[in-house]
């Protein structure tokens, strides 16, 4: 194969892999610092993500959540009437993910499955219980403390953004993509300065053997000269 296009191939291919080095370090970047600056949250549309810190939905269940899952939660809608109706739809066996009121707990977003719906009044409360814990949670998850109901979780992506959003996944980031950058850049100019100085003395070796061929040159003309004068 002909060097020039060789060359050229794998200037393409080394350009690729440092676009590719940087568009994956500015994802993961972005990914956990918006999930920081959004409160350990990512809201995209109507869907909310979150990571599980404990283990209470740790269970035998199909749907059951390991530690440091990724979970994605639709939310509840911000029209009354689609909230409403949203709210309705939630049955027993649901998972959902709700702020808590119960004592000590006040604000803690929680996420537990329904065990038991009620109604009293027109008024819609739910009984949850975490799949690894022995008892329903001590008070009752009304409609307006609902964040939302979880539709899929992932253990691996979980794991992956719960080190992203770590101090040391953020400084990998920057630091490993940065490595590997600098590294291919000092190979590149190693390569060039080596190249420029092979390229230097085939040159100044092209240069001696013109020179030592017009020496010669200069010499067969002064010996015919005085072979003529003779």
């Amino acid at each position: 194969m002909d060097k020039t296009k060789v060359k050229k191939a794998w200037n393409v291919i080394s350009a690729v892999i440092v676009a590719l080095i940087l568009i994956a370090a500015i994802c993961a970047l972005g990914v956990a610092v918006g999930y920081r600056v959004q409160g350990q949250t990512l809201t995209v549309g109507g869907t909310q993500i979150r990571l599980v810190l404990t283990g209470s939905m740790e269970g035998e269940a199909e749907d059951s959540i390991r530690t440091h899952s990724v979970i994605a939660i639709k939310t509840v809608p911000e029209d009354k009437e689609q909230a409403d109706e949203f709210i309705r739809s939630l049955k027993e066996g649901d998972i959902i993910t709700f702020r808590s009121l119960a004592p000590g707990e006040t604000g803690m977003v929680i996420t537990h499955r329904i065990i038991e719906v009620r109604e009293e009044g027109g008024e819609i409360t739910f009984i949850t219980k975490g799949d690894a814990n022995d008892s329903a949670d001590a008070s009752p998850v009304k409609a307006e403390n609902v964040i939302g109901a979880v539709t899929g979780s992932n253990y691996p992506l979980g794991a992956i953004l719960t080190f992203l959003t770590s101090s040391t996944g953020i400084v990998v980031c920057l630091i490993v993509p940065a490595a590997l950058i600098m590294i291919y850049e000092i190979f590149r100019i190693a390569f060039l300065v080596s190249k420029d100085k092979k390229q230097k003395s085939q040159s100044e070796a092209e240069d001696r053997e013109r020179e030592i061929e017009r020496l010669r040159r200069e010499l067969d003309e002064l010996k015919r000269r005085e072979e003529n004068n003779d």
